[in-house]
């Protein structure tokens, strides 16, 4: 077995039942202890748990709302950034939308384009574009995780990577001076850190209530980003600070 595939299986185990010890995993996955102890201390690095002696503890997680309540909310910001959104495609450009409400509304305008190829890892952005027949679209595989129609976890980061991307339209969970850019779900964590390595442009759309927020874990850098374009009045002086950092558009 992939080390990259234990471990996402170690993490969902972990997610699951919270606790695990080193024995345990021995026993499940047929590897040394001093294998588990390096698959718990990378998943500690990625903020996912805490170790402890003999084995490690899921950390308190900050749980993302689901997306039928997040459509609901600041849906004004967010048609207003996918209009602008829109205005970076051209034609014959290939677009990966990540999983997301924000994205949606990307989509919903991406349906009256010709010629251009869509990759996505949510369902629900996938049927908005599916009776476009002027759209190339492609869907990754994975693990579906419900509460936000996207896919996870190893077969999505192999999918992702076989990809040239020219723009990435990135949602996030939250942004912050301190921790960059962040989110809720490890597993989240890795497939965005996948489009991003695929992406020419990074271009992260964001309504302004994600300012100043942290979620659990970091998954870039505003190195790793072109810029963010973003709607509204809330957290208005974090995102006055943070354009000392990155190219902000405020629409």
């Amino acid at each position: 077995m992939l080390v990259s595939t234990r471990r996402d299986k170690i993490k969902e185990i972990i997610l699951k039942k919270k606790a695990v010890k080193v024995s345990e995993l021995c026993e499940i996955f047929k590897v040394s202890d001093e294998t588990i102890r390096r698959d718990l201390e990378e998943l500690e690095r990625q903020g996912l748990v805490e170790r402890n002696y003999g084995g490690a503890v899921l950390k308190e997680n900050i749980i993302i709302p689901p997306l039928v309540k997040r459509f609901k909310e600041h849906t004004e910001e967010k048609q207003k950034i996918a209009a602008k959104a829109v205005g970076e495609v051209k034609e014959g450009d290939v677009i990966f939308l990540d999983a997301g409400s924000t994205t949606y509304h990307i989509a919903r305008l991406l349906k009256n384009f010709n010629n251009i190829t869509v990759v996505t890892n949510a369902l629900n952005v996938a049927t908005e574009l599916a009776n476009n027949p002027n759209i190339n679209l492609f869907i990754t595989g994975g693990k579906l995780k419900t509460d936000n129609h996207s896919m996870v976890g190893f077969e999505t980061l192999n999918c992702i990577g076989r990809y040239n991307i020219d723009i990435l339209f990135l949602g996030t969970g939250g942004i912050s001076l301190e921790k960059g850019l962040t989110t809720s779900d490890i597993f989240e964590a890795e497939a965005k850190k996948a489009m991003i390595k695929s992406a020419s442009r990074v271009i992260v759309v964001a309504d302004s209530s994600k300012f100043g927020k942290v979620a659990m874990v970091s998954f870039c850098t505003f190195e790793d980003v072109e810029k963010i374009i973003t709607s509204g009045e809330q957290n208005k002086e974090i995102v006055e600070e943070l354009k000392n950092y990155v190219k902000i558009e405020v629409v």
